[in-house]
């Protein structure tokens, strides 16, 4: 392996040291001064940092031994004992799949700092007295929205969300609750996403959705104080960040205005009344498809080209959005047509979701019962609903508010990765 484009670290080594030799050169096959047939150069990965040291000794050396060595001065190995047989670097992955040596910050390094920035995390919610959860990760009744593919096993669901479990806890009287979670949804595979990742979700009963939207900017205001500021490339704007409605985005970018409640043939006729035809184009209008399928293709057609404009304005809540993307979100009381969900935008990419929830059972129960309806007219298999939760909201769940981060992006867009396996341990496509 040659060390032509490898940097290797300047800080001094000390004591007993553990590590993988890269690379064994003999003292006089690149040089023409005179030295010991037992010379030899070794660069040694320890950790993620390459070293270059000296060893006067007849150890048998090999690329890819495990060694353990001590130095003495002039990084001159005093003792040094070998591990394992040579190793090929091409034909084991793992040696080098968190540590290459031309990669800086290498994959090693952002998996410590995820680790302190999920130490923060827990540490800001404790300073808040908020209550960790840990709910089950398995489940007899996933959400049924369409966009979902929930992974089903012999005896249920994983969760594609804490969401239904921690509502529940929420009406059981808990007031301040947060939980890092790990989330499973099928085909949702690429540079943003893998399909089991970890969301951090919190809840706060008889709140607005702003002051989740506050928490989300202190809790990264406390990380950037916290962490050291040289793992974090990203310059964090002070907050408050900037909130726009999806209606401003719409009639700035696109010159649409959404009145809400608008059919999937009245916002296409929108969009080609203002000059967009083109962006639906090659969106063929479904036979097959529920209306509020054929709404959400076409207003996230739209929205992506929106997307697209204000990517660089970072990071950005965009807040009431339309009544048929609710979800679990109640209507806006000020604004017909429309509902208290926010989504915060940082890079391009989704960060966190949140609602101000939704407490009418009967509404939830026909919201679900459509997203049944969207399932089948696109293919997807039907899903229990959570009867447990619905009784749940009939028995009454506080006015609350809700957030979903994916702290995987959170990772992401603090320490400047473009790809989420850089920031995970494994990748789907690695185990």
């Amino acid at each position: 392996m040659s060390n032509s484009s490898q940097t290797f670290s300047n800080s001094l080594l000390s004591g007993r040291c553990h590590g993988r030799v890269l690379e064994v050169v003999c003292g006089n096959e690149k040089s023409e001064e005179p030295t010991s047939e037992n010379h030899k150069n070794i660069i040694v990965l320890v950790k993620d940092q390459l070293y270059a040291l000296n060893y006067q000794g007849d150890t048998e050396l090999s690329a890819g031994s495990l060694i353990s060595f001590e130095l003495g001065e002039n990084s001159e190995v005093v003792k040094l004992k070998t591990e394992g047989p040579a190793v090929n670097f091409e034909a084991e992955g793992d040696l080098l799949r968190w540590r290459r040596p031309a990669i800086n910050p290498s994959r090693m390094k952002l998996l410590r700092i995820r680790q302190q920035i999920i130490h923060g995390i827990r540490e800001w919610f404790e300073l808040q007295e908020f209550i960790e959860t840990e709910t089950p990760l398995l489940v007899s009744a996933p959400s049924p929205e369409s966009q979902f593919s929930p992974v089903k096993t012999d005896s249920g669901f994983l969760i594609t969300s804490p969401e239904f479990q921690m509502k529940r806890l929420l009406a059981g009287g808990f007031e301040k609750i947060y939980q890092l979670a790990r989330c499973f949804r099928k085909a949702e595979s690429g540079p943003l996403h893998n399909p089991e990742f970890t969301m951090l979700e919190w809840y706060r009963s008889n709140e607005a959705l702003e002051v989740l939207m506050s928490d989300i900017e202190q809790l990264v205001l406390h990380l950037s104080k916290t962490i050291t500021a040289e793992n974090f490339p990203v310059k964090i704007p002070l907050p408050p960040w900037p909130r726009v409605t999806v209606c401003s985005l719409f009639k700035k970018h696109l010159n649409i205005i959404l009145d809400g409640c608008e059919s999937a043939s009245q916002l296409r006729e929108k969009a080609q009344l203002s000059g967009h035809a083109e962006l639906l184009v090659d969106l063929a209008t479904e036979p097959n498809l529920t209306e509020s399928l054929a709404y959400e293709q076409i207003f996230f057609r739209l929205w992506n080209h929106i997307e697209a404009e204000f990517a660089d304005s970072t990071p950005l809540f965009v807040y009431e959005w339309p009544l048929p993307l609710a979800s679990l979100a109640r209507p806006c009381p000020q604004r017909s047509g429309f509902a208290e969900r926010v989504e915060l935008y940082v890079d391009g990419m989704e960060l966190a979701n949140g609602f101000r929830e939704l407490t009418d059972a009967a509404e939830q129960r026909r919201r679900f019962e459509q997203d049944l309806k969207n399932r089948l007219s696109e293919g997807r298999s039907s899903v229990p609903l959570d009867e447990k939760f619905l009784r749940c909201l009939e028995q009454g769940l506080p006015e609350s508010s809700g957030m979903a981060m994916g702290v995987d992006r959170l990772v992401m867009w603090l320490c400047g990765a473009k790809q989420i396996r850089e920031v995970l341990c494994f990748t789907e496509d690695e185990i």
